[in-house]
């Protein structure tokens, strides 16, 4: 049974622990970089709790966009974390329209410094089952 384990203005993290799956659903609110960042580090100090072996965001009501140098924060402050929290696939499920989802031709790919492959999904089922597959 999937589990709230933290929530904050801009997301919620829940715990899908008979999968193994760790997810952040975003919420529709407006938020700044640092808004983002303090929900990614969030979502990053659960996975080193729980050590589930596959991360899921849903960014199907994700509406920010990046100021520079957010990416490359991610690179360097958050993907070494999943990493050494022993995670073996990343899932991003995105809006049906988003370019590269499986679903429209895209690859599972190894993404920046990350030790393991993500993959973009329109569809939520494709997702879980690709991260149930590991």
């Amino acid at each position: 049974m999937a589990t709230e384990i933290a929530r904050n203005v801009w997301g919620v993290i829940i715990h899908h622990p008979g999968d193994s799956i760790l997810e952040l659903r975003w919420l529709p609110s407006a938020m700044t970089d640092s808004a983002f960042k303090a929900t990614l580090a969030l979502y990053a100090s659960e996975a080193e709790k729980i050590r589930p072996s596959s991360l899921l965001i849903d960014a199907t009501e994700f509406r920010h966009t990046f100021g520079p140098g957010v990416m490359q924060w991610r690179n360097d402050a958050i993907i070494p974390r999943y990493g050494a929290a022993g995670v073996k696939r990343f899932a991003f499920h995105v809006p049906a329209d988003f370019p590269g989802t499986i679903e429209s031709g895209g690859e599972e790919k190894i993404d920046g410094p990350a030790i393991f492959p993500t993959a973009w999904f329109a569809a939520r089922k494709n997702a879980v089952d690709w991260l149930k597959s590991a």
